[in-house]
């Protein structure tokens, strides 16, 4: 069988269109995780410092909720806002004061949620390779 370079060449342009919005789900998938884990995965798992006070609902039932999660609007806040061939931007968008959580605030600890991940960029860089592989096949 021939290799057909036409061929190759459409399926690289197809991958080139959809594997933008294929790694920026991926990088969502990633930082809401951490919303369960409970920290921010860079080299290794950070897990975000306690909380000093409990809840009103803690101490009804007993349990702990999650933290930076009371109502899920900065978890639901992060969206992949721009996912193109040059740019793949995810964001907390609609939510104020998701910067404070992020970088820490005053009295405030840092509660790191998004932002540069040396696993999600092994992550991304095995999915690319994986693409780019099958299009050679």
């Amino acid at each position: 069988m021939a290799f057909n370079f036409k061929q190759k060449i459409k399926e690289f342009e197809a991958q080139k269109r959809n594997l933008p919005a294929i790694l920026g789900n991926m990088a969502k998938r990633h930082f809401v995780e951490g919303f369960r884990k409970g920290g921010f995965t860079d080299i290794n798992f950070d897990p975000w410092k306690e909380r000093k006070r409990k809840d009103k609902s803690d101490r009804n039932t007993g349990t702990r909720r999650a933290i930076l999660v009371k109502t899920g609007h900065l978890r639901n806040s992060i969206r992949v806002r721009i996912a193109n061939f040059n740019l793949i931007e995810i964001g907390a968008y609609g939510v104020p004061y998701a910067v404070f959580h992020n970088t820490g605030a005053g009295k405030m600890p840092k509660r790191q949620f998004i932002g540069e991940s040396a696993t999600l960029s092994k992550k991304i860089k095995l999915r690319i390779n994986k693409e780019f592989k099958s299009i050679l096949k």
